[in-house]
């Protein structure tokens, strides 16, 4: 069941390449393009320009170049990583995740700078958009935040407990590129974004936390994130000082008169993926497939346990078959302490204190960008056995969840998931495998 479950995650994270997906979405025929499912009259632009952002931006990239070629003008590539080979046309700035780092607003400010120069009705736009953007791709709203404030800004964020839509709603107040703002840097021109997607399908502005989309977010929501996770206290002072003086710009609004100039493509998102490891679980190892689609994001401990007693429910309905328990998103998993790991292999791990001495049971919970937090797994793979495994190599797995150090207990049981970098970001996977 263990290699049932792994086959799965490798087979699905395989079967959702990037650059194969967004290689067929768009089509060059003479001067006219499909692009998205959009036809696009190329003969009518005198400049093509690439702003690709996020982690999934390097293989999107390589796959327009090779539909485009000569025809990109221009453009450039901001990522955290580089998997394989890098854009022959396009320039690539490394930024940070998941804090932001010097990279981040160079690429921001070469974004601007690229748009604003070539902003006309000629030229047309093309934004190739994944998740990790809102890290490695930033410029503040105000001159006086500085990247250290940034960094510290993520930081709190990302152990605050908010979910990534309500991280993002304070990230876009606070950036110049957020929220539709690097799309409001060249009005003129028309515009096309196609995303992977690492948020739910249907809220695409939050996916990078939206460069290219005007928020619904209001000022009212921005301001009862903070209260409610108490982010006055915790952001450097003068950050807080620049908040509470209420001077901060509102985000732009829909347009009607801009925004038909403008159109958005999803390709690829977590539900896709979910929809790919259910084919290859039922056919190529007859599993009897259940896709939790209502546990997506909660508190991870709570989610371990409906996790659990779902598959429970799903084996009792089908004795003496395997069965599997396919969900996706993210768990919330606060940072309590400075050890190594992530939402993922916490989520295991608290699976496997909640099912110790529990037979035929395995969980799985893996990232479809092969990073889990701040350490070098994307998750990792726990059963009824783990626990005991554990206490054998004197790990006392309650001490490992305290100190936010999943990695190091799974990691010295040889049950960390470890790809490095995959280029993709669907959000996560769990699979879960019963008898």
């Amino acid at each position: 069941m263990r290699n049932i479950a792994l086959e799965i995650f490798h087979r699905t994270v395989a079967s959702i390449d990037v650059e194969s997906v967004a290689g067929a979405s768009v089509r060059l025929d003479g001067d006219w393009g499909e692009i998205g499912d959009e036809a696009v009259d190329l003969s009518r632009f005198n400049r093509v320009i690439v702003i690709a952002i996020g982690k999934a931006s390097v293989p999107m990239a390589r796959a327009l170049e090779k539909v485009l070629g000569d025809r990109i003008s221009g453009g450039m590539v901001a990522t955290n990583a580089v998997i394989g080979q890098s854009p022959r046309l396009l320039p690539l700035i490394i930024g940070g995740h998941p804090l932001p780092n010097a990279g981040s607003l160079e690429a921001a400010a070469k974004a601007l700078e690229i748009l604003r120069v070539n902003d006309a009705r000629e030229t047309l736009v093309l934004f190739l958009i994944s998740g990790g953007g809102s890290a490695l791709f930033e410029k503040p709203i105000d001159d006086a935040i500085t990247l250290d404030d940034l960094q510290t800004i993520n930081r709190v964020l990302v152990g605050c407990g908010a979910v990534i839509s309500e991280m993002n709603v304070v990230r876009r107040f606070l950036s110049a590129v957020k929220g539709g703002r690097l799309a409001a840097a060249a009005p003129c021109s028309r515009q096309v974004s196609l995303y992977v997607s690492d948020v739910n399908s249907d809220d695409l502005s939050t996916v990078s936390s939206g460069p290219t989309l005007p928020s619904p977010a209001t000022r009212a929501d921005f301001d009862r994130i903070v209260e409610r996770y108490d982010l006055l206290d915790k952001f450097p002072s003068h950050i807080s000082a620049l908040i509470a003086g209420g001077e901060l710009p509102d985000l732009p609004r829909a347009n009607a008169e801009v925004d038909h100039r403008r159109s958005h493509r999803l390709l690829l998102d977590n539900r896709k993926a979910l929809l790919e490891a259910k084919r290859i679980a039922e056919s190529d190892f007859g599993c009897v497939v259940e896709i939790a689609e209502d546990l997506v994001e909660g508190e991870v401990e709570e989610m371990a346990r409906a996790h659990i007693e779902r598959v429970s429910a799903l084996r009792e309905r089908h004795p003496g078959e395997l069965v599997c328990l396919l969900s996706g998103g993210e768990v919330i998993c606060p940072v309590r302490g400075d050890g190594q790991g992530g939402r993922n292999q916490e989520f295991a791990l608290r699976a496997a204190m909640m099912m110790h001495g529990v037979e035929n049971l395995v969980v799985l919970s893996a990232g479809t960008d092969g990073i889990d937090g701040n350490s070098p797994a994307d998750g990792a793979i726990a059963d009824g056995d783990t626990v005991r495994r554990g206490k054998e190599m004197k790990l006392a797995p309650n001490i490992f969840c305290a100190n936010s150090d999943s990695f190091n207990f799974f990691k010295a049981l040889g049950d960390a998931i470890i790809t490095g970098p995959t280029g993709n970001n669907v959000r996560d996977l769990r699979i879960l495998i019963s008898q």
